[in-house]
């Protein structure tokens, strides 16, 4: 029999609880009730308790605070928390604390308790079954969501998914619920559609040789998992089965070796050779380039492109990058990447020949722009970039202003310092009138000025406003 304590603060409510089923028709025998916490600590110290029904919102002690107590000095009690309405929140964060399941007591009544406790005692056969060797056990199988994108990293699935098991979070945003295949498929396939919008959905399985430990094979999820589905999804939300061997980690390049190839695959010469574009798309699969690393730059390029690349679309128009070729921010995985970027590469293509700038010049604009970014911080002028380049000031001065869509070398110039003040703003704590001395302002009163007219704030306004975004999961 499973032995069973029940938690509330009113009596009546306990009471009630308790004669609302036949307990030992479902091998559950009520050994106790307590009226709070600290009552409840006592008694699972003087029985022997395997599973207790806890209100989560008694006075003094929480439930809340109980489960966490109760977990690491009675490891082997189970939890199941009682709670008024779908409180989805308290639940969330129950079940993160240990909690098996929960029970919305002003639902529960005679035509569904049969049930919700069976399911709660399939749960517990199952929690007692699988947690008795703790994070050594071996692994078998398990559901797992990853995120969509920088939003979803923080959020958390809706309470309530994959009932029969808990969640727990793993490194990058990851969720795992472990089960069975055939449980963990059945999972997969409800998986409600607001869901499958915001999470990569997968059934990680072990294979017969895959004898590892439960942690081991959590490990590996987390580090391996979304580089998997980035590079081998489909991009949709349908289901994934993966086998756990296949998330072994491969030996990338060193990386002196990608810094070199990101330093050539910078100069853009993909987006119009067909040679470089297949050696940069071989060079990416092959080293399976961790996504974040990769979509960081990617994105940075697209932010680029609207500004030099002819990527921001036609003045009369007045199409946007996200209208010309779709929202870089909406893409997450290699082959919608690769997708965008191809008709990146057309739209580049296009937009040298409506200008006139030949394929060589492009690439000496695109040298221009890497070493006024890489040197925003020093004293340039148009004279030294046009010479770095190898061409005349006037006919620098000229096709830059094409190349930077009517934007003049000043301008552009100041924009990059801009763009490099804001990172710094946010990702540090450097006084303002350092950040002004590191991207090529002498006079910090200047930049500040020219921040706030720009910006439309001034440089320690954008500093909170982009550290709370941060802090609420956002960008700046």
């Amino acid at each position: 029999m499973i032995k069973a304590l029940v938690v509330d603060d009113e009596k009546r409510v306990r009471r009630g609880f308790i004669a609302l089923a036949d307990w030992s028709a479902y091998g559950i025998s009520i050994v106790g009730e307590a009226k709070d916490g600290a009552s409840a600590l006592a008694l699972l110290g003087e029985l022997e308790v395997d599973m207790m029904f806890v209100d989560i919102g008694m006075p003094g002690m929480s439930g809340f605070e109980l489960i966490d107590q109760a977990r690491s000095r009675y490891p082997k009690t189970k939890a199941v928390i009682l709670t008024c309405y779908h409180e989805f929140d308290y639940v969330q964060e129950a079940l993160r604390l240990g909690a098996i399941d929960y029970i919305v007591k002003t639902l529960l009544n005679k035509s569904n308790v049969d049930e919700t406790l069976q399911r709660i005692v399939k749960r517990f056969e199952w929690e007692r079954r699988h947690t008795a060797g703790g994070a050594q056990r071996p692994f078998e199988s398990a559901m797992v969501l990853a995120p969509k994108g920088r939003e979803a990293r923080d959020e958390t699935p809706p309470a309530g998914l994959a009932a029969e098991s808990k969640p727990r979070r793993l490194e990058g945003g990851l969720w795992i619920w472990t089960a069975e295949a055939e449980q963990a498929e059945v999972w997969l396939r409800e998986l409600p559609a607001h869901v499958a919008g915001r999470w990569q959905a997968a059934l990680v399985t072990a294979g017969a040789d895959d004898r590892v430990s439960s942690r081991e094979a959590e490990r590996a999820i987390a580090e391996r998992l979304p580089v998997y589905l980035f590079y081998r999804g489909s991009g949709d939300a349908g289901e994934r089965a993966v086998a756990l061997s296949d998330l072994k980690a491969d030996a990338g390049p060193a990386p002196a070796e990608l810094d070199a190839a990101f330093a050539e695959w910078s100069e853009c010469r993909w987006l119009l050779y067909g040679e470089d574009w297949r050696k940069f798309v071989a060079q990416v699969e092959h080293w399976q380039v961790d996504p974040v690393l990769l979509q960081d730059w990617l994105r940075s390029l697209a932010a680029d492109g609207a500004s030099y690349l002819g990527w921001r679309g036609r003045a009369e128009d007045e199409e946007g990058l996200a209208d010309v070729l779709g929202d870089p921010e909406a893409l997450y995985d290699w082959k919608q990447w690769k997708s965008w970027l191809s008709a990146a590469a057309l739209l580049t293509q296009q937009r040298l020949a409506e200008l006139s700038l030949s394929r060589e010049v492009f690439g000496s604009l695109i040298r221009a722009v890497l070493y006024m970014k890489g040197n925003a911080g020093h004293d340039l002028n148009q004279d030294e970039v046009a010479r770095r380049i190898g061409m005349s000031r006037s006919y620098f001065s000229q096709c830059f202003k094409k190349f930077a869509s009517g934007e003049a070398f000043g301008d552009a110039l100041r924009k990059l310092r801009l763009t490099a003040a804001k990172e710094l703003l946010v990702g540090t704590d450097l006084p303002i009138r350092d950040i002004a001395g590191r991207v090529g302002f002498e006079d910090d009163k200047y930049f500040s000025r020219l921040f706030r007219d720009r910006t439309g704030l001034l440089p320690s306004e954008y500093r909170n406003a982009g550290q709370e975004m941060q802090h609420e999961g956002g960008r700046p």
